[in-house]
């Protein structure tokens, strides 16, 4: 998992730019926003109880967890076992200083991005001369901009121009960040294969969830909102390598998912602290990871994840759309906002 330091690292790097971005007069919202995304995303003045959305957001995730980790029925390790388990993930976890094979190296691009971001005259043509330079990069960008989570024309997005043009500065810069992070959630051969995947794909509605909310509230973070999702989804990825660790290195050990969805919901919010915190992350994009309810990247990030939570599982057939409607009625998410959100997410109602 040594893909796991180098690609966040690089996050934190945004993160210091983003709260510089937000010092310099910004631009009008047609400006900052999309083609069309003025006409889909009504503002909205009254704020949201940050209660009442993590609430929705944890009862969503716990779903997706056991989701992540259900598979073919195995022996049932004892407590003893268990017990043993989690005290070595503990272990691995509670350090001052993370064991750095669990996060990615920063990415070689980032840099070059970093100045070109901080020059909004010539932050398009930047963006497009630099991502072009890694066809990797630049297939994973064009593969976003053409999803149904960002596409807004009928006709293919087929270069990084064409996608700023469409898609906006701001949300390429999202799908870069995004496109730089989805290498690291590779699945295993064994032992909750589908933990990866479906974290990415929860991962990748989430942030485009979070930038369509915060358009709605303050354009300005849109970026910044995709941000505090992709960082909050390192967490579990953390804990889940660790876990896997524990298991190669005692395969007598039978693999507890209960465990596992425990250890998750325990450290993973813990994790992503962590490594805000050792990145040097802006104090904002900080408190968007904790219980800040002052703050409204945290409001963005908790719905983000709850709307990327409930796409990924009404996908799945896990839940049916009035139990979506019901979780998202609990939020106290309006009626308006939550349709346009959703829309924007799966094209439907």
């Amino acid at each position: 998992m040594r893909a796991l330091v180098f690609l966040a690292a690089g996050l934190l790097g945004i993160a210091a730019w983003a709260g510089l971005r937000r010092s310099r007069a910004s631009p009008s919202t047609s400006q900052r926003m999309p083609a069309g995304a003025a006409d889909e995303v009504a503002l909205v003045d009254q704020p949201l109880d940050p209660v009442r959305v993590e609430t929705s957001n944890r009862a969503a995730t716990e779903r997706l967890w056991v989701l992540a980790f259900a598979a073919p029925s195995q022996s049932q390790a004892s407590d003893v076992v268990n017990r043993r388990v989690r005290d070595n993930v503990v272990a691995m976890l509670q350090v001052d200083i993370l064991d750095p094979k669990y996060f990615p190296r920063r990415p070689a691009l980032m840099p070059q991005l970093m100045q070109a971001v901080n020059d909004p005259r010539a932050a398009a043509e930047k963006l497009s001369r630099i991502v072009s330079h890694d066809p990797v990069l630049t297939s994973d960008v064009l593969r976003l901009a053409n999803s149904g989570l960002y596409r807004m024309s009928p006709a293919p997005i087929e270069t990084i121009q064409r996608a700023i043009v469409v898609c906006g500065v701001d949300a390429l810069r999202g799908m870069l960040a995004a496109a730089m992070l989805r290498p690291v959630f590779k699945a295993t051969s064994k032992n909750f294969p589908r933990l990866p995947r479906m974290l990415w794909e929860r991962t990748e509605r989430a942030a485009r969830a979070a930038e369509l909310y915060a358009a709605a509230i303050d354009p300005a973070d849109r970026f910044e909102a995709q941000l505090a999702v992709l960082l909050n989804a390192l967490g579990p990825l953390v804990v889940y390598s660790a876990a896997l660790d524990v298991y190669s290195r005692n395969p007598h050990f039978p693999p507890s998912a209960d465990l596992c969805v425990e250890l998750i919901s325990e450290w993973a919010p813990r994790m992503s602290r962590h490594i805000a915190r050792d990145w040097q992350t802006s104090p904002r994009l900080l408190a968007a990871l904790e219980q800040s309810p002052a703050e409204p990247l945290y409001v963005a990030r908790e719905v983000g994840e709850l709307f990327g939570t409930l796409s990924l599982l009404e996908s799945q057939t896990v839940i049916a759309r009035d139990e979506r409607l019901e979780l998202l009625t609990e939020a106290g998410l309006p009626l308006d906002l939550s349709s346009n959100i959703w829309a924007g997410l799966t094209g439907s109602a």
